[in-house]
């Protein structure tokens, strides 16, 4: 059995992928539904409601007009992405119990949540029309990392001293450690949820883009996003350095390095709305 497979074996969050993700995947997949049942399963849960028609009235959208009704949101944005945000505002609750040491939970969610939101922004950039995609991506990307604080909690000690003394990627301490790293736990995670192909490709290449096969301008795009939040110093998942970023996955977006300022300027906005409008998810 591969290691990762091994760390994701019996934690408690492969079980616990939230039921309204579920129920929301079932009745979007069935034929006879419709936009008003996915309203009606979106309405049952009070909280979720509520941070779905802040998200929908934040920057994050800048629809032109207020959004009243969950099945006006659900219109606008899709039955689809509004499935794939209420993975985002609900999954949290997955991950509890990890020790404070190895870090520090209201700092991971932010770098994920900015994360996502850069990657959010880039494919509004590049001009694509599914930006839920990409901040979801964006959010999921640093999971791997959850699952080794939370299964190898001595190990995972070790990997953050040495990388901290030896001034080295954290990654490459994980392979040094653990053969294998939070990319390929992650992605093992991803998989036992059976969540989309997409998510699982981001999250095993957002290091190393250039591997990406089906879905590069999503990887690519995660990939920018996330050394420009390190780099903005918005939360950690216990990385201490900017990662390094690789050229080609500047060039496979089509960015312009003019457009950088404009990027750091819109991510600056959203993550600030964003992370005010998720704050009660966010510490768990």
């Amino acid at each position: 059995m591969a290691i990762p497979t091994k760390l994701i074996e019996g934690f408690r969050g492969t079980a616990s992928l939230p039921i309204i993700y579920l129920k929301l995947h079932e009745a979007i997949n069935d034929p006879y539904s419709s936009l008003s049942k996915v309203s009606a399963i979106i309405s049952d849960d009070a909280g979720l409601s509520a941070r779905l028609l802040k998200l929908v009235n934040s920057s994050f959208y800048g629809f032109p007009q207020r959004i009243e009704t969950i099945s006006d949101a659900v219109s606008l944005v899709g039955s689809k992405q509004v499935r794939d945000l209420a993975l985002v505002t609900t999954m949290m609750k997955a991950f509890q119990g990890i020790p404070e040491d190895l870090i520090d939970m209201e700092m991971f969610w932010m770098h994920s949540m900015a994360c996502g939101v850069g990657a959010k922004v880039i494919s509004e950039m590049i001009g694509e029309s599914q930006i839920e995609r990409y901040f979801v991506a964006g959010v999921l990307h640093d999971l791997g990392r959850l699952i080794m604080y939370s299964k190898v909690p001595n190990e995972s000690r070790i990997i953050l001293e040495r990388a901290k003394n030896e001034h080295r990627p954290m990654v490459d301490i994980e392979y040094d450690v653990l053969d294998c790293s939070h990319t390929e736990i992650g992605r093992a995670l991803v998989d036992a949820w059976k969540l989309p192909s997409c998510f699982q490709e981001v999250v095993a290449y957002h290091h190393t883009p250039e591997k990406a096969q089906q879905y590069p301008i999503e990887t690519a795009a995660v990939h920018i996003a996330d050394i420009v939040v390190h780099a903005l110093q918005y939360g950690t998942s216990g990385e201490r350095f900017v990662p390094c970023m690789k050229k080609e996955s500047w060039h496979k977006l089509n960015l312009s390095i003019d457009e950088l300022p404009k990027l750091v300027r819109t991510i600056e906005r959203d993550v600030e709305s964003v992370v005010h409008l998720l704050q009660s998810e966010v510490t768990v």
